[in-house]
């Protein structure tokens, strides 16, 4: 079958377009890219008024598969990620048993292959169970196709277990994702140390934490001659030691959440549990110094942390709450609202940081629209305004503290391998 994007705006980073064109869709591929292409032949969607994009990349989601399938599975993740307008998305290790083997890894491309309604990447475990004492099946994992290693989920207290890591790896070409946050100094906190959780009386975790933490990852790479991806960035201290790091010339990149951007700790003056996450929401000081670090690049891409969790696990007391929640299906509206509209970034800015750029890190032939490659797209529709209604979301983790939210900017569209999965808000195989 034949597709016609037609006169859409489009936004192609790598290629440093940014224009109106037409793409031509064929066999999964797209064939050619320009203006006034022929449509003989082909199915048209006329996308005039439109913006059409790479495919969005979350390079940091939670599927829970395996053994945590009440929380989310491959089939409820990836129509999550359709309805939110992403084509590929890379899902952690820390699940039940924990991917820390080639055959683990294996099964979950196969399960991806025939339940999955956009590409999934895996990415393996840096330890055995995650449990920090010694290093997992790291080649042969990536050999089975993990794209990364990391321990997410559990800050890495062994120093030379990470040090092993990071030059293991030098071989490969792939980073190691860090949790940032030192568990010595964030104990049993429950949200940012500061003036609110004061007032609420409710236990910290300081940003020190992550900034120690941080600190500590990059000497450990600088030394190793490795590369290392600071996971959800979520204090000024560390974005100014990357930005440091940076300007030395350590391969060191680093992701920032939606919520991290644009959400401070009074949303947890609620108690709503859809407030508790890992690292916290932080003061607006925070904030600021993290849209800063986002628009001068020293954070590079923008990345969900979708960690969806079953109801009745978050319905309880705040401080006996997982940390997490479901992100896949709000991230690009949320990033559209809070920082194109307010004028603070391009759109070009977005799509680079949500397309091209976790492409680039994790190795990924994917974030550009070319002849020949692979015809994953999303088409945006900018001014779209909505309300976030969780009831209606596809993700089995529900709770979102964006629920009732009015945003404005949504993706339409889908196009995975050239196959139209998602068409205004409506996702279908």
């Amino acid at each position: 079958m034949k597709l016609l994007l037609k006169a859409g705006r489009v936004i192609n980073p790598q290629e440093d377009f940014d224009g109106i064109a037409d793409i031509l869709i064929e066999n999964g591929l797209v064939t050619e890219f320009g203006k006034d292409l022929p449509a003989a032949g082909a199915q048209i969607y006329d996308a005039d008024g439109l913006v059409v994009t790479p495919g969005l990349i979350d390079m940091h989601v939670h599927l829970r598969e395996p053994g945590q399938e009440a929380k989310e599975d491959v089939g409820s993740g990836t129509r999550a990620a359709a309805a939110g307008g992403f084509t590929t998305i890379a899902c952690m290790p820390n699940t039940r048993p924990v991917v820390d083997s080639a055959i683990i890894v294996s099964g979950l491309l196969q399960r991806a292959q025939v339940e999955g309604l956009v590409n999934v990447k895996v990415i393996g475990a840096l330890s055995k169970g995650q449990e920090g004492r010694e290093l997992a099946e790291i080649g042969d994992m990536l050999q089975a196709g993990a794209v990364a290693i990391s321990d997410d989920g559990h800050y890495v207290e062994n120093a030379k277990l990470l040090l092993n890591g990071l030059e293991y790896l030098t071989s490969f070409g792939r980073p190691i994702i860090s949790h940032a946050e030192d568990e010595s100094l964030a104990g049993d906190g429950s949200m940012h140390e500061g003036a609110v959780s004061a007032m609420l009386g409710i236990n910290g975790r300081p940003s020190v934490a992550e900034d120690i933490a941080v600190a500590r990852d990059i000497l450990l790479a600088e030394y190793a001659g490795g590369a290392v991806h600071i996971a959800h960035v979520s204090s000024k201290g560390a974005v100014e030691l990357i930005r440091q790091a940076k300007q030395r010339g350590i391969k060191v990149t680093a992701e920032v959440t939606p919520h991290h951007l644009t959400l401070t700790d009074q949303a947890v003056s609620s108690f709503d549990t859809a407030t508790k996450v890992n690292p916290p929401l932080r003061s607006a000081d925070h904030v600021e110094a993290l849209l800063a670090g986002l628009k001068d690049g020293t954070l590079d891409a923008i990345a969900s942390d979708h960690a969806p969790h079953a109801f009745e696990e978050k319905d309880r007391e705040y401080r006996f709450a997982p940390s997490g929640f479901a992100g896949l299906e709000t991230a690009l509206g949320v990033v559209l609202t809070n920082l194109y509209h307010t004028g603070k970034f391009s759109l070009n800015e977005i799509v680079e940081r949500m397309s091209s750029t976790p492409a680039r890190i994790l190795n990924l032939n994917r974030g550009v629209i070319r002849a020949g490659e692979a015809a994953d797209i999303t088409i945006i529709d900018p001014d779209l305004e909505w309300i976030v209604d969780s009831t209606r979301f596809y993700t089995r983790g529900r709770l979102t503290p964006f629920d009732g939210m009015q945003l404005k900017g949504k993706a339409i569209a889908t196009i995975v391998g050239g196959k139209v999965i998602m068409q205004n808000g409506e996702v279908h195989k």
